[in-house]
Formats: C-alpha cells, structure tokens, sequence
C-alpha cells in the first residue's frame, strides 16, 4: 500500500490554499520544500531559496551555488491568482527544481533562466519542456493543480515583465511559449491520467498493465513513489505464480484480495509451487526488489518501500535476508527518537511477524503470533484485517471465503448505473509500452474522462472516471467504520490520505479520502472477460 499499501496517489493535501501573509521567503520554501520531499531524491542536495528584488528572470538555478532565485515580482504576480496562488509559485518553482536534478545540467554547470528558457546561451529546449513535464507533474503529485494556472501564469509574466508584443534577444516570444506551454501541458495530462489510470488497475488486478504505465512515466519523472509503484506492480505480478509457503501470508502490499483467495484455493492441499512457474515468479520479484530499492535509495525517509523490499524477500524464500534487512532499516522505527506510530508503523509490525513466522525451524514464530494477536485487535481497519488473517493461517485455520462486496450508496449506485462508455474507435492511440504493443487513449468530457488501454486485438481495459463534483461531501465508509463484515474490506486498497473502494457486482472503484468522502467514482471494464 502506499502508507497503507503502498499504491501512492496524489490525494488533495490542502495545498490550495492562497499565499498568505507570511513573508514571500517563509511562503516559497515550504512550497519548494514539499516539492523536494515529494519527489523524494535525497542524494542531491536541496538547492538554497533566495527572494531577490532585481527582477529580471522571474526564477533561475545556479549550479555553483546550489542556488534557485525567485523574483519578488513573480512572487507577487503568484500571489494574484488567489486561491491558485500556491499552484503558479509551485509552477515556477517546480520547474527549476528539476534543474537541480537534471544531469545534463550538472554536467555542463548551466545557469537557467525561467524567463528566457531555451534561448539563453547553451539552453536546450528538449532540457527546458523536460523541466515543465517533471515540475509539473512532482507539483501535482505534491497536491497542487498546476495544469490549470500554468497558461494564464505564463501571460501574466509576459505582461508583467513588459514582454508581449516585443522580439528580444535571448527571450522567445509569448506565442512562442504558449505553443511550448500547450505541448507540455498535453504530455503532462496524459502522465497524469496514466498514473492515475495504474493505481485504478492496480486496485482491480490489472497488474501488467500498470507495469506498463509505471515504466512509462518513469521515461519522464523519475521519482520515488513511481519506482515504489511499479515494484508493487511486479510482486503482485510474481503472486499470479502462487508459492504456497511463502503467499498464504498476507503482505502488507496487497491490492487485490479476491483474486488472491482464488489463487490460494486453487493451491490448497500444495506445499510446492510449480517448479516450472520459479523463474517467472523470480523474475517479477527481482524486478521488484530493483525498483523497492532505487525508491528506498532516493530517501532515507520513505519507509514504505523498505517495508515492500522486507515483503518481496520473503516471498522470494530469503527471510533470513529479509530479517538482517528489516533489522538494519525498520526496527529503529518502532522505538528510540525514530520511533514512528500509526497505521504506517503497524505496516512495519505486520512486515516483521511475516518475516518471524518464516524463519528457519520456526525458532521466532512466537513473536510472530505475539504480533498478529495484539494487531488484530487494532483500531485501523487495515492493520487489523490483515493482522487477523495472518493469525488464522498460523493457526492451520481455513480462509474465510470469497467477499460479500461493498454495498454502494443508492445515489451511488443510481449514478454508476448511468455511466455508459462511448464510442472510443476515433480516439487517438498513445504508445505506452512498444514491445507489448499497448496503447493509450483519453477523452476528457465536463463530468468524466474515459481512458482505455488496448493492443493491436483491440480494448483491454476502459476505465470512466466520474469526477465527484455533486456529491461533495458524501461518506460512504470512514477508515475504523466496523459496520461492514470482514470480507468487505478484502476490496480495500489503501492509498495515502485515503484508499480505494471496489464493487465487483457494480464494477466500480471509488477513490476515497481519510474522511471517507468520495473523490472520484469509476466505472471499469475488463474487455473479454
């Protein structure tokens, strides 16, 4: 789950709000501060914030200092778009944020310019469109709605800076920028709306498709929550290829229940997995370990895919390796001045009694069951589910049998049952994943957007997406809500600030904060099933 399982998505965080009275320089480092700890790259240092009054760039990156500056003008120019004040400074920000990180950049120790883009001396504009996508995109899965302002944003500098209607040397024109600024924003949206779309698949099983997508958006961003993404991408991959000693656990990473109760009673009475099936399931768990680690090397702080790397060596029959690992990188976290507590902290439990129960001779399966009995009494909904489950396969006990579903509101419902796809024959089909043949299209409408995934046989996978704009407000289900039966909440995908909601019999996913209201509704199709 991303905090709870690992499938990171970018919930709302309230940081919309508009620039308040602090001081421009209090203002812009927390907006640069999220954005860095969003994106999660560690191993390059956090470049320094300074607000000058010369007025002449709008922002710019030093290499040499490790240095962004940010006009006072353009910080004032942010501040008039109100409640969209903090997603123009996120912008600007964000795009000479990845200048930081961007090796080419680095490597050449290039100055940039905000404003004169790609024609100050030696600016590329593949490297500037490249900054745009990334900024954008780490701004969005930072809480902040960029796509909207970015194009008033970029006429409101011109105007401001005296530049409409001007040729000048090193600053390319406002239609020059705009046409710039469509194409961005276009790359931008589809990233978005893919990585949007692979959490969703993730949510109903569709785990090779996600893997596409991931490896996708990672030709464009590269931060930890995708390589975290695709890793849980692959291990629910590798659980296709059902291990009986290691899979009858559950993990905390798991996406898709029932189709793991299939798997399970499809493998009862085995204590064996297909031999033949090993190297396939090794290979997805590799995979997987490649993409936990890059996301645990970008941070130290980003416990979730230490926790994913503990899960894919156990499922890979190392928990010897798993425990050294779990040792050096998630026991800190349970006492001392580290000490973390929550729902995340009971993830790292729940990691460490799976790794218990798998030790050699079962030397250490009481302090597994010591574990999984004091989580299954535990007042998140998540924890304890999975803490009970663990208990009861310890205790040779049998599984409790398929879901009895998420019942949906009546307005819900009455609203899924008039979600209808349309025609998608004319949609223009992006490349996603060129060895597979996987393609990509969308279509935006007032009140949904209708993505499908196809190959050269035609659609795999649609997905409509209802955007919550008359119910807001609406509860369906608050995290510690314990009016549903156990079974029901095996359709439970957590997600940071929130989780996910499926209704198999209405072939529905809802997309649900903490507060149990509902941000979105879709409607999937699983094309040929």
């Amino acid at each position: 789950m991303l905090k709870i399982m690992i499938l990171y998505t970018a919930l709302s965080v309230g940081c919309t709000l508009p620039l308040c009275a602090a001081s421009p320089q209090t203002v812009a480092q927390a907006v640069l501060d999220r954005l860095y700890a969003t994106n999660g790259n560690y191993t390059f240092k956090k470049p320094a914030l300074v607000i000058s009054a010369e007025n002449k760039k709008v922002a710019a990156y030093s290499p040499w200092k490790n240095t962004i500056t940010l006009d006072e003008k353009a910080y004032q120019i942010c501040r008039d778009f109100g409640r969209d004040s903090l997603s123009a400074l996120a912008y600007i920000l964000g795009h000479e944020l990845v200048h930081a990180y961007q090796a080419t950049i680095e490597g050449q120790r290039l100055r940039t310019n905000f404003l004169a883009y790609h024609h100050a001396y030696k600016a590329d504009i593949r490297i500037e469109k490249g900054a745009d996508i990334q900024g954008v995109f780490n701004a969005y899965l930072s809480g902040y709605g960029v796509l909207a302002s970015m194009p008033d944003v970029i006429e409101r500098i011109y105007r401001d800076y005296g530049l409409i209607g001007k040729t000048l040397a090193g600053y390319p024109s406002l239609d020059e920028r705009k046409a710039t600024c469509r194409e961005v924003l276009d790359i931008s949206q589809n990233l978005l709306d893919v990585f949007e779309s692979c959490n969703y698949l993730l949510a109903i099983g569709q785990n090779g498709l996600a893997c596409s997508g991931y490896e996708y958006i990672l030709q464009y961003y590269q931060g930890l929550e995708i390589y975290n993404n695709l890793g849980i991408a692959y291990t629910l991959n590798a659980q296709q290829f059902w291990n009986p000693k290691t899979d009858n656990f559950v993990y905390p990473l798991e996406a898709d229940w029932n189709s793991k109760l299939s798997r399970a009673a499809a493998a009862r009475g085995q204590d064996e997995m297909d031999p033949t099936m090993e190297p396939l399931r090794q290979a997805f768990l590799d995979k997987a370990l490649v993409n936990f680690r890059e996301a645990a090397r970008l941070s130290p702080e980003y416990l979730t895919a230490r926790i994913n790397t503990v899960c894919a060596l156990n499922m890979l029959g190392r928990p010897v390796e798993a425990l050294k690992y779990a040792e050096l990188n998630l026991l800190k976290t349970l006492s001392g001045k580290k000490k973390r507590a929550g729902q995340e902290a009971e993830m790292v439990e729940i990691a460490l009694g799976i790794t218990y129960a798998l030790q050699p001779g079962g030397r250490l399966k009481p302090e597994a069951l010591a574990i999984f009995n004091r989580l299954a009494g535990s007042p998140n909904v998540l924890s304890a589910l999975y803490a009970r489950q663990n208990l009861q396969f310890m205790q040779g006990r049998p599984d409790t049998g398929p879901s009895t579903g998420i019942a949906l509101p009546a307005a819900l419902r009455q609203i899924a049952g008039q979600l209808q796809l349309g025609r998608t024959g004319d949609l223009e089909r992006i490349p996603l994943d060129a060895s597979a043949r996987i393609t990509f299209a969308r279509k935006r409408g007032p009140e949904s957007t209708t993505i499908v995934f196809s190959n050269p046989q035609g659609n795999l996978v649609s997905l409509l997406r209802f955007h919550n704009r008359h119910l807001d407000g609406s509860s369906i289900l608050a995290p510690a809500d314990d009016r549903l039966d156990a079974g029901a909440f095996r359709n439970v995908v957590g997600a940071r600030d929130g989780f996910y909601l499926k209704s198999p019999a209405d072939q529905v996913v809802l997309k649900v904060n903490a507060r149990g209201q509902v941000l979105e509704m879709v409607k999937y199709i699983e094309h040929g099933r």
